[in-house]
């Protein structure tokens, strides 16, 4: 991580409970512009509760989280709703409305938030779908899509305001190896070309050797190792077996 980028997110001390349960017991993590991080950790870590704070999904129990200069764990609704044009979230399931085309899922964003032009919108949709490789789909509903091209119109949906920080839970969770590996090449591309910075959440040892910079593994509520994957693999303890695990070694 160059200490010349600016800092985009910076996250301090960040706690959690849901009752009884503590899921996040200090959290702390700094990227910078441009940068790409997986998050690692094993099913119930806490990865998207974490990476929900980052939007103001959640709001935190203690602590605090700075999206590119905006303290998000403070921010009324209504600036949060602002902030998220510029902070894009690609759910885990797409999320997409069915009631909706896939075209108009993609335009929803550009309705919501711009007001561009409809024969406008009509192109940008257009050229996002082309850009995931789902040209010509616009008119089809979400039931008629693999789970794959659900995360495709996903993507597309969520590059549609051109947002400087994306956030993506589990992009890979459910898809065959071949589909997982089109999605995170996809990803890759999308990074490169927009210049965006992107915090992934995964359990995907694959994802992260593709994608990451760098590569935090939360554990017991705590980020117990940030580094780069082949740093991880010469761990100790549960960073190193994990990661070995998914087939990279020292």
């Amino acid at each position: 991580m160059s200490a010349t980028r600016p800092a985009v997110l910076l996250v301090h001390d960040l706690r959690k409970s849901f009752g009884a349960h503590l899921v996040l017991d200090g959290v702390s993590l700094e990227m910078r512009h441009g940068e790409t991080v997986v998050v690692l950790g094993g099913s119930g870590e806490g990865k998207s509760v974490f990476l929900k704070h980052v939007n103001g999904l959640l709001r935190p129990d203690d602590g605090e989280v700075t999206v590119l200069g905006r303290s998000v764990s403070r921010l009324p609704e209504e600036e949060l709703v602002e902030l998220r044009r510029r902070v894009s979230y690609i759910f885990q399931q797409g999320a997409l409305f069915d009631s909706l085309t896939v075209g108009e899922n993609v335009a929803f964003p550009l309705r919501e938030h711009t007001q561009v032009a409809e024969a406008e919108i009509a192109e940008r949709v257009g050229a996002l779908l082309e850009r995931v490789g789902l040209g010509g789909t616009e008119s089809l509903a979400p039931s008629e899509l693999s789970g794959g091209m659900r995360k495709r119109v996903a993507l597309a949906r969520g590059l549609a305001l051109e947002p400087e920080v994306i956030l993506y839970d589990e992009p890979t969770a459910g898809l065959d190896p071949l589909t997982g590996l089109a999605i995170t090449a996809l990803i890759e591309e999308v990074t490169r070309t927009t210049g965006a910075t992107s915090l992934v959440v995964t359990h995907d040892i694959a994802v992260a050797t593709r994608l990451a910079d760098r590569v935090a593994f939360l554990s017991k509520g705590r980020f117990g190792f940030t580094g780069t994957v082949a740093e991880a693999a010469k761990q100790e303890g549960p960073v190193g077996q994990f990661v070995r695990a998914g087939g990279v070694h020292a």
